[in-house]
């Protein structure tokens, strides 16, 4: 009798699961493996780790003088995690320099490998494990960034300007500064430029990252970074996290957590006054005055995501999160 019954759960529970598979359409699904690397819907093993993904030496082809340990120190000292030294490819085409690990001399900070391609429009070749030139255009070196298993950035998208549609049509390109330290006045058309493309009817999901662009100046560390959640301090595992937008970009608000539960949406900033919860082409859908506020998605919200902003005019931005209601 115990057999039989035993027989008949096996039996209704294969039917439960191919009956759910069969109601899922091949988009929701795609959609449901993109929600499954959203910042915050991790375990909660995963760690915070501070980085920065834009900064410049002076050591190059014409300067043999090795400043990087210097300037890795003033990172690990400011209470830095990573580091990577983005340095112009085309200063540096008969070195071929694009990893530092002489600079990551301690447990608790690593250097990551990049160049910042600027042969054509500048963009950061991120976790690359082989050096890049001679790139033709901005499409080239996205391509060939990936090719080297990095991961290619968008550097201050204001200068020279790109357009949501030649951002879209740049295939395989996923990330950009919407907060150049070199260039904060342009952070606002940044802003407008990362909803066109996540609203844009042929868009997609796109990353924000905060950084320095800080050339070789002590002053100039902590202008912007990111918060990225890993479950351990190594390349691979901080790279993975960025690649999937497991990440946010600040200026100096630091959040305590950042969930996405199901349909929800909850934030708690440390030292954030003012947060605002904004969709498609920019809409603010809510706002919350305090550090902690969460948002439940509506039906036609298509993607939110949190800008947290305090009294001294620090912000943070998290990554877009899009619904499938």
């Amino acid at each position: 009798m115990k057999r039989k019954i035993f027989l008949l759960l096996c039996f209704f529970t294969v039917v439960f699961i191919l009956t759910a598979c069969k109601s899922n359409d091949p988009g929701k699904l795609a959609h449901q493996a993109i929600e499954r690397n959203l910042p915050g819907d991790r375990p909660k093993t995963e760690n915070w780790f501070r980085g920065n993904t834009h900064t410049h030496a002076q050591f190059s082809d014409e300067n043999d003088t090795n400043d990087v340990p210097m300037i890795a120190k003033w990172y690990e000292d400011a209470g830095y995690n990573f580091l990577v030294l983005s340095e112009h490819n085309d200063h540096v085409l008969q070195k071929k320099v694009f990893s530092h690990d002489e600079a990551s001399n301690t447990p608790g900070f690593i250097m990551v490998p990049g160049n910042e391609l600027s042969e054509t429009r500048h963009h950061t070749a991120l976790g690359i494990n082989s050096f890049i030139g001679g790139e033709t255009s901005l499409q080239d070196g996205v391509t060939k960034t990936i090719a080297a298993g990095g991961i290619p950035i968008l550097n201050h998208p204001q200068d020279p300007v790109v357009t949501a549609a030649a951002f879209i049509a740049t295939t395989g390109l996923n990330h950009l500064e919407v907060v150049n330290g070199g260039r904060l006045q342009d952070t606002p058309a940044t802003e407008i430029l990362w909803d066109s493309v996540l609203s844009a009817p042929n868009g997609r999901i796109v990353y924000a990252v905060a950084s320095d662009d800080n050339h070789y100046k002590k002053a100039n560390v902590g202008r912007g970074w990111i918060m990225v959640k890993a479950p351990a301090l190594t390349s691979s595992n901080i790279l993975e996290s960025i690649r999937t937008g497991n990440f946010y970009a600040t200026t100096g608000i630091i959040l305590n957590e950042y969930q996405v539960n199901g349909k929800k949406i909850t934030i708690d900033s440390r030292n954030g006054d003012t947060i605002k919860f904004i969709g498609k082409y920019g809409s603010v859908l809510k706002t919350v005055i305090g550090g902690k506020a969460s948002y439940r998605f509506r039906t036609n919200d298509y993607y939110v995501r949190a800008k947290i902003i305090n009294a001294e005019g620090k912000m943070a931005w998290t990554q877009p999160v899009f619904t499938d209601l």
